[in-house]
């Protein structure tokens, strides 16, 4: 499933939550085999890419600060994949964070085109 071509077609925030949420479901049980930390670990890196959906879909919050954040949450997530590929192995970190970056590259690109509709509107 990782790869190109994972996520289906978005209309909103709700659907990119409803795909973490699945992301979340499907990888949960290999971090709880590793123990509490583990399943802790992942549930923030869960929590943190809901949190920039969040920030995505607050208009007040400007361009900059979004598109930095979504720097530092790619970092992470690269990072975190790394640490657990020790234990969990690479084809699967390899396999997680390639649907993580396939979520966060659909997020920005459903808020570059609500800019867009925005602008229009105006």
């Amino acid at each position: 499933m990782a790869g190109k071509g994972f996520i289906p077609a978005v209309y909103g925030v709700s659907d990119l939550r409803r795909l973490l949420r699945d992301i979340e479901r499907r990888y949960s049980g290999a971090f709880d085999e590793l123990g509490p930390g583990a399943a802790q670990d992942f549930k923030h890196l869960i929590d943190c890419v809901d949190g920039f959906l969040d920030l995505l879909a607050d208009p007040r919050t400007d361009f900059r600060v979004k598109l930095t954040s979504y720097g530092k949450l790619r970092d992470d997530v690269f990072e975190f994949c790394r640490f657990y590929a020790r234990w969990l192995g690479s084809p699967l970190m390899e396999r997680l964070k390639a649907e993580i970056y396939e979520l966060l590259d659909e997020a920005i690109s459903w808020w570059g085109e609500q800019e867009i509709y925005d602008e229009v509107e105006r």
